[in-house]
């Protein structure tokens, strides 16, 4: 990288407060990656980047490169896209907030993705539409199952992205692949995240952190992490997808970061909340 300024458009991922008035901004652009700065007397004046370098922000940022650290500065900081209505509308809100924190930890700085970078705008702006139609209270019923379906989508694009998708065509231990009747030879399909993908009933035994999963949820999230996105929106998933597309996908990604996000708690105690209600 060159010594000197220069503009970047990026998502902001995270903030973190830095002394008594600074603030580490980490953000995913376009030609860079993930990448953190320092945005200086951000916390002391709110008027010098008028909340564009908020969590959620997709900004155009002018930084500068002083050749002597891998931190950058943020001198200026314009918004290109605020997702104004995923923030009126709790879940979706708590949706975007996933996007970014998993985009974050499945990142390493200074790995340029363009098409990492093109996921994480579009799920966004997918969900800030979702969100005006729920505001409207068209969708009222399956806002919620919209946007579970749409969250799976995004864990596997990304995850195709880096190179992270677990094997979901056929089992991983014997390769036996799953058949146009939806089954293998075995018939039944479990998954495991320590094998990284589908595994058969045949090979499964040993294996106690399997879960079940059906053909059809397997396929359909092979199927959608390869697809782009304007085709990946008209696929309509069967009646198991959400139940057993959540339960697979997040044994998977908590086995790659080895934790749970927070976004994914607050998401999780949200169901629990509307369930008892």
């Amino acid at each position: 990288m060159k010594r000197g300024s220069f503009k970047s458009d990026g998502v902001i991922l995270k903030t973190i407060d830095y002394g008594d008035s600074d603030r580490i901004i980490t953000f995913y652009s376009r030609d860079s990656g993930k990448q953190s700065a320092i945005a200086k007397g951000a916390r002391r004046s709110k008027r010098r980047f008028v909340c564009n370098i908020d969590p959620l922000c997709y900004s155009r940022l002018t930084l500068f490169y002083n050749g002597k650290s891998d931190l950058l500065r943020i001198d200026d900081a314009s918004l290109i896209d605020g997702f104004v209505v995923v923030k009126t509308d709790i879940e979706s809100y708590a949706s975007a907030c996933y996007i970014i924190e998993l985009a974050g930890e499945m990142t390493e700085e200074g790995e340029s993705n363009p098409l990492v970078f093109a996921i994480i705008v579009g799920f966004l702006r997918i969900f800030d539409k979702l969100g005006e139609v729920t505001g409207s209270k068209v969708k009222e019923s399956s806002g919620s199952d919209d946007r579970e379906v749409l969250l799976r989508f995004f864990e596997v694009k990304l995850l195709a992205a880096l190179g992270y998708l677990p094997h979901l065509d056929g089992c991983v231990i014997c390769r036996d692949e799953i058949g146009q009747d939806g089954g293998t030879a075995s018939s039944r399909l479990y998954f495991d995240s320590d094998k990284g993908g589908v595994v058969c009933g045949v090979c499964v035994p040993g294996f106690n952190s399997a879960l079940p999963v059906s053909a059809g949820t397997a396929k359909f999230l092979s199927t959608a992490s390869k697809l782009t996105m304007d085709k990946l929106m008209r696929l309509t998933p069967g009646r198991d997808f959400t139940r057993e597309g959540d339960r697979v996908m997040s044994s998977f990604i908590r086995h790659q970061i080895g934790k749970e996000l927070k976004s994914r708690k607050f998401m999780d105690k949200m169901k629990g909340a509307v369930t008892a209600f």
